[in-house]
């Protein structure tokens, strides 16, 4: 008699814990070089080190410099892949595959799937995503982020960043607008967000700009810019006055 396939929570769990081990060992061979530049493009960098405000900072710098460094260089998920192979057939294999193939986007929240995580949708269009996430299983309906998203199995998991969205950052984006170098002020989306989003992709010309802003490269950074520019992730060193942290 065959034994039963794993339920998807177990198929999460043995999976997460292999994506949480790549991600650690390819965090380690991100080379010094590789994290300035990260940092610099994000505004993260003080002249000598990167200096993010907090983890959820700091995981936009590795998230660049592990799957999708700007600069030119190599990433950590690849020098781990060639300095260490996983076994074939391995939970880490899978990962390995589905992390090279991941895609990053702008995905409305619709709400918690029955089976757990969350429902989402690109913000772009297309078919709803089931993904494998707690923090997106909370999040509130409607709620926009950015995420990049791998598929190992029959639903997705996040790659480790998870950022706030709002109708803002997606004008700076649409518009092409250059980093923001003044005071960063902590915000939050504004009450009515969605229909702010709703009305800047009315008309065919945003969505068509909004699909391809998707297949052009260094669109990761340019976002986490534009949330840390805004305020939605919270305060940033050196650039948000002491009163306003």
């Amino acid at each position: 008699m065959s034994e039963a396939a794993p339920s998807p929570r177990l198929r999460y769990q043995r999976l997460a814990a292999a994506r949480g081990r790549l991600l650690s060992a390819a965090a380690g061979r991100v080379p010094r070089a590789s994290l300035a530049q990260q940092a610099r493009t994000l505004a993260l960098w003080d002249g000598r080190q990167a200096t993010p405000g907090d983890e959820a900072q700091h995981a936009l710098l590795l998230d660049l410099g592990v799957l999708d460094p700007v600069g030119g260089h190599l990433s950590g998920l690849e020098r781990q892949a060639r300095a260490a192979p996983p076994e074939p057939g391995s939970d880490e294999a899978a990962m390995l595959e589905a992390l090279r193939r991941a895609r990053f986007g702008l995905w409305r929240v619709l709400g918690p799937h029955p089976e757990g995580g969350a429902r989402l949708a690109p913000l772009e269009e297309g078919e709803e995503v089931w993904v494998m996430d707690g923090f997106l299983g909370a999040a509130p309906a409607g709620a926009l982020v950015a995420a990049r998203l791998a598929w190992p199995a029959e639903f997705a998991m996040t790659c480790g960043v998870v950022a706030a969205a709002d109708a803002r950052l997606l004008e700076r984006l649409l518009l092409d607008l250059p980093p923001q170098r003044g005071p960063v002020l902590p915000s939050r989306p504004a009450a009515g967000d969605a229909e702010a989003v709703a009305a800047l992709l009315a008309l065919p010309a945003a969505r068509q700009r909004l699909r391809a802003l998707l297949a052009e490269p260094g669109l990761a950074a340019r976002t986490y810019r534009h949330a840390l520019d805004l305020g939605l992730m919270g305060p940033v060193p050196g650039r948000t006055p002491p009163e306003a942290a």
